[in-house]
């Protein structure tokens, strides 16, 4: 509903009109076609914040249940817009046969009584719904600058609302179910090694803290899999980053000892044979030669420093 365009303009006869040449948005929302049957739905932008303190229901003797929006608020008939390039006052009146403020009747009297007359209508409990026969009415709350996805929007003004569109927001809630569903999955079917690997960028423990005691990879895979439910997304795009693996190997050989700078400070090098790998003068924490070596690893010369560093762990 956010997009007039979709809304195909109908020909005298009652069948679609074809487009000669492209419309611009002012005329593509003003040919928009509502269903007169179907009541189009708006919601607050803006969710009442969480009170630091909980409303006591005194006849239940147990806490109000907390309203995701607040329970009234009016709407507003008039705003500014930008149409055509320049600034226009649009103004809704029950009866009104254009939403343009210059093309409505100018003798003052007659429209305050227009003003006075109209209902007054409010978003309860955040929602607000009207019927497409109710043309008008619609075409101000989609043109409007208090919709949040108004194409005509001032910079200057606030958002109070957004239109609901039902489609778009089911297929969002299904792009999301399978989003979750494949975080799971790869939860589930990663290898130790790659679980591991990837628990470790996500911050998930390998250990109790309590007692000391490494967790069990089966201890571990159940915190992975919550992750993967928690922020699929993240988990599935971070999931077999090949960087974030060389970065584990790195501090993993740096905290068994298997690369080291006791033999030259300003050099990392390997253990045993000792050659040296990068050039880390100057750093003193694990942490930043951990990433000086795994900036080496991404150039080209560091290419034989990643095949021997893997070479390690697999």
């Amino acid at each position: 509903m956010a997009n007039a365009k979709k809304f195909a303009p109908l020909s005298q006869d009652g069948d679609v009109a074809t487009e000669q040449e492209p419309r611009t948005k002012e005329e593509a929302i003003m040919a928009t076609v509502f269903d007169p049957e179907k009541r189009y739905m708006f919601e607050l932008a803006k969710e009442a914040p969480e009170r630091a303190l909980p409303v006591w229901d005194m006849r239940a003797n147990r806490p109000a249940v907390h309203r995701k929006y607040k329970p009234f608020q009016n709407i507003v008939y008039t705003s500014q817009v930008v149409w055509n390039g320049n600034r226009r006052m649009l103004r809704y009146y029950d009866g009104c046969t254009t939403i343009f403020a210059d093309e409505q009747p100018r003798d003052k009297e007659s429209l305050e009584q227009f003003i006075a007359q109209t209902q007054k209508r409010a978003f309860r409990d955040g929602k607000f719904g009207c019927y497409g026969y109710e043309r008008m009415l619609l075409l101000y709350l989609l043109i409007c600058s208090w919709n949040g996805e108004s194409q005509f929007k001032t910079k200057t003004s606030s958002t109070i609302f957004r239109p609901v569109d039902q489609e778009k927001k089911a297929t969002a809630e299904s792009l999301k179910l399978d989003e979750t569903e494949r975080a799971l999955g790869l939860a589930k079917e990663a290898s130790v090694e790659k679980m591991l690997i990837h628990a470790d960028y996500l911050g998930i423990p390998t250990m109790d803290y309590d007692s000391g005691n490494e967790l069990l990879p089966s201890e571990i895979r159940t915190a992975y899999r919550k992750e993967a439910l928690r922020d699929s997304k993240n988990f599935i795009e971070s999931y077999g980053n090949k960087a974030l693996e060389m970065k584990y190997y790195i501090n993993k050989a740096l905290e068994k000892g298997l690369i080291h700078n006791t033999r030259n400070p300003n050099k990392a090098s390997w253990q045993g044979s000792n050659n040296d790998i990068c050039d880390i003068s100057g750093l003193k924490s694990q942490v930043s030669i951990a990433q000086k070596i795994f900036e080496f690893s991404q150039l080209t010369e560091g290419e034989e420093f990643c095949i021997q560093l893997r070479a390690l762990f697999n």
